[in-house]
């Protein structure tokens, strides 16, 4: 047992003697003899709850290799798919890319219109009833292009 012979074994057993003295020794003696027992016991008992354990595991082991493989498969499949031109309704960044696209297709169209509006001269008659899009302060016009507004006061 870990390497020691009876020559070594009388040894220790002699310095415990000398060292605890004859009083003591019977009692560190009894008192080991219990702590090993209660470590065997726990060992034990942790031996039995991992294998109760490892029995719920071997239940259910086949309904995850089951979907380990039709994950597998799936993904197997999605790349083995030629690549559409036109992005599928699964995908959601495609789908956020084209409305991202549309989006300033529109404002940019928008934003000229705006931008040519402005930069236009003020017509020589009378003012209208109501602030044309120049006449507003500068915190009430909004640009769609996310830019500043180029006339009034910068914020």
């Amino acid at each position: 047992m870990f390497g020691i012979g009876l020559p070594e074994m009388l040894l220790i057993m002699a310095l415990a003697l000398i060292v605890i003295g004859p009083d003591k020794l019977p009692d560190l003696a009894r008192s080991m003899a219990k702590g090993l027992l209660d470590l065997k016991k726990t060992a034990e008992s942790l031996k039995s709850s991992l294998a109760e354990e490892s029995k719920v595991l071997q239940e259910i082991r086949p309904e995850l290799e089951e979907a380990a493989k039709s994950l597998k498969n799936d993904l197997l499949d999605s790349q083995e798919r030629p690549a559409d031109s036109v992005a599928s309704p699964a995908d959601p960044a495609a789908m956020a890319a084209a409305a991202y696209e549309e989006l300033l297709k529109e404002t940019a169209g928008r934003g000229t219109q705006q931008q040519a509006e402005n930069d236009a001269p003020p017509p020589e008659g009378p003012a209208e009833a109501g602030p044309g899009p120049t006449d507003m302060p500068a915190a009430q016009v909004r640009d769609t292009r996310g830019a500043p507004p180029e006339s009034g006061p910068q914020q």
